[in-house]
């Protein structure tokens, strides 16, 4: 074997393993996600983290927030809301429905 063909195979092996183990990270982030969210609490902090990082929020309040807000917002979005909907998307759905549930009760408060 060739010196050519030893150091491919070893490059071919070592990717194999940073595969292998980003499987399994990404496997292990998702059964995490589903056993935090099968919880009240966990389902709890969750939301309270995605409403400081605005996803709800109007994103273009004052003009000299709006920088800011969208910045936060993407973050949140793309760094913590996606990768957890990807692991189980009636997580954020079921956070959608207990928001759009509260809303709802609270325009039927004030209507009566």
């Amino acid at each position: 074997m060739t010196m050519e063909a030893e150091f491919l195979e070893d490059e071919h092996l070592e990717a194999e393993s940073i595969k292998k183990e980003h499987r399994r990270l990404t496997e292990q982030f998702l059964a995490d996600v589903k056993a935090t969210f099968g919880s009240p609490h966990g389902k709890r902090i969750f939301t309270f983290m995605l409403e400081q990082g605005g996803v709800n929020a109007i994103l273009y309040s004052k003009e000299a927030d709006i920088y800011r807000n969208v910045a936060v917002h993407d973050f949140v979005v793309e760094n913590v809301l996606a990768p957890v909907v990807t692991a189980d998307e009636e997580i954020y759905l079921s956070i959608i429905r207990d928001r759009a549930e509260k809303l709802r009760n609270e325009e039927d408060k004030k209507n009566e």
